[in-house]
């Protein structure tokens, strides 16, 4: 399935008024602090910066919130913890998301020294082979 690219207009047009500002301060905060190499890709559903077919971080306007995917947070937990700290608690949070309704209730200075931290994108690549390989090896009876 091919993802219909649009513009970052046409993408904010296609949202609930709402939802427009949200969407446009966190992503203009993702835009400023990710590092040189990633990718730009607007959908119909999703802003995503990415590694070739590495997603980096993401967001999506979905029905009842905002969700807010951040790779980094899984891949170093170094990272994690830095947000954790920031977020405290006050975040729902899902499997592989971070869910908000207001931009001003993400700690977004945290989230650019995140991206900030980031490597470039042939170490990210590297990085995310060698945790599949550990995780390979770990699911391997024996």
């Amino acid at each position: 399935m091919v993802e219909q690219t649009l513009t970052f207009e046409q993408y904010l047009a296609g949202l609930p008024p709402e939802r427009r500002s949200e969407v446009e301060r966190v992503w203009r905060a993702v835009r400023e602090n990710i590092p040189a190499g990633y990718a730009e890709r607007i959908g119909d559903k999703f802003l995503t910066f990415a590694a070739d077919d590495e997603q980096l971080v993401a967001l999506a306007s979905q029905k009842n919130y905002i969700s807010l995917y951040l790779m980094p947070l899984y891949v170093f937990p170094e990272l994690k913890a830095k947000f954790d700290a920031a977020a405290g608690t006050k975040l729902k949070c899902g499997k592989s998301c971070i869910n908000f309704s207001r931009a001003e209730d993400l700690p977004l200075l945290t989230i650019a020294e995140i991206l900030t931290a980031c490597p470039d994108v042939k170490a990210y690549k590297a990085h995310l082979l060698q945790m599949r390989a550990e995780a390979q090896r770990k699911r391997k009876p024996g």
